[in-house]
């Protein structure tokens, strides 16, 4: 055992060492800033918990987007540091494949991006009557990328909501004038 602690500086000094605890601690780094985001997220939306739709999807996405990027920034040190790896060509390489992913999923990027609006400015939510494209129903579902609706009859509704153009919310018209006012 002393011959070790003697040695200690030495080993400390070795690059592969080096590059192993920094890697441990970009790591754990990592994952303490995910896990304080998560909390906090959550901690911020429990009283809309449950109730809310809007709520619950925007904490989930925001938990989702936060993770992405604190990982893909702790992959991204792990091995230009950690490994040696110039990252310079697959950050390049991934600029090249996300425009083309980009191009061949426009539509589901505008779905997306579509959802993400109609979410945030709460044009409607699950539960009540609105008319969307002269079709009229009650919302049953509303994610990022599809809404469904079923109407009078029974029928069900499904649209991508980046063709949602026009809704009338039924739900939130405004009461009637009284002849008194």
């Amino acid at each position: 055992m002393e011959h070790f602690l003697h040695r200690f500086p030495e080993l400390w000094q070795t690059d592969w060492l080096r590059r192993l605890v920094y890697s441990v601690c970009v790591f754990l780094i990592a994952l303490l800033l995910t896990t304080v985001v998560r909390v906090a997220v959550r901690r911020l939306m429990r009283k809309n918990a449950g109730r809310n739709l809007r709520a619950d999807t925007l904490s989930k996405l925001l938990i989702s987007v936060s993770a992405f990027v604190v990982w893909f920034l702790a992959v991204m040190q792990i091995l230009a540091v950690g490994l040696g790896v110039d990252v310079t060509s697959i950050l390049a390489a991934a600029g090249v494949l996300g425009v083309a992913v980009g191009f061949g999923a426009q539509t589901l990027v505008r779905d997306v991006i579509s959802g993400f609006f109609l979410l945030f400015e709460n044009q409607f939510s699950v539960g009540e009557r609105v008319t969307v494209d002269a079709f009229t129903g009650t919302v049953e579902e509303l994610g990022l990328r599809s809404t469904k609706i079923r109407g009078d009859n029974g029928e069900i509704l499904f649209l991508p909501n980046g063709t949602i153009s026009k809704v009338v919310n039924l739900s939130r018209a405004a009461p009637p004038s009284s002849p008194n006012d």
